[in-house]
């Protein structure tokens, strides 16, 4: 099976469905963007990534990828065999890439943060273009963190709840390699993504704040060791 993923690393997204593919096992390109119409092209429904190619049938939003992956190559299974621990990992996947996703951004945007951010995410961007483009990214993803909501907390208020997401979520993990079972689902997929761009260095606060908790990173070196170092 040829398997082409549309996108960067960078992106959380991008991360859930590459490490998914080393899951299992499965070799792939990664076709990174080299423009700023490159995303568009790619995905002309939002213009966002990740976009798989299967074999030449493309399959967007990375929840949805990874339903398709477990059902064109079954094993080793994305989910757990007892159903409410599979319903339990579908629910905390979708927190990671729908709440958890929301603090990291906020941060990465903060107005000391945006700037070293938005020049990261804007590096496939020719040298030239780039500084017009990076005032007018750090407008428009800040307005949009603003009205999600996550946007208007005060940062103090926020590194607080933060923090206070990343001890439930060695609660929820308790002494499990992975979240509600004995091997890695698309909930540990899901999270390891975000906790990955909470790692990145255009956010001190963030990456401070999972540093502080040895267990996570823990878990997240099992993560590795299990999707391909």
């Amino acid at each position: 099976m040829k398997v082409s993923v549309f996108g960067t690393r960078l992106s959380p997204f991008v991360e859930k469905v590459v490490r998914g593919l080393q899951l299992k096992g499965v070799s792939f390109e990664l076709v990174e963007p080299k423009g700023p119409t490159d995303l568009r092209k790619w995905n002309p429904q939002t213009g966002k990534m990740p976009v798989v190619e299967f074999d030449g049938e493309k399959v967007y939003d990375s929840t949805v990828i990874l339903r398709r992956l477990d059902q064109l190559v079954p094993v080793p299974p994305l989910f757990a065999d007892d159903p409410v621990a599979a319903a339990n990992q579908r629910q905390l996947e979708d927190w990671a890439d729908e709440s958890l996703y929301w603090y990291v951004m906020a941060f990465m945007w903060t107005p000391k943060n945006s700037g070293a951010t938005a020049n990261r995410n804007l590096s496939f961007v020719p040298g030239l273009l780039r500084p017009l483009l990076v005032p007018l990214v750090r407008r428009q993803i800040g307005g949009m963190i603003r009205a999600q909501g996550m946007g208007r907390l005060p940062e103090p208020m926020l590194a607080t709840e933060f923090g206070a997401r990343l001890d439930d979520l060695l609660r929820m993990l308790g002494d499990k390699p992975y979240f509600y079972d004995v091997r890695p689902s698309v909930a540990d997929l899901a999270v390891y993504g975000q906790l990955a761009s909470a790692r990145s260095e255009v956010a001190p606060e963030t990456r401070r704040a999972v540093a502080e908790r040895p267990r996570l990173l823990d878990y997240m070196k099992r993560v590795e060791q299990a999707t391909g170092g």
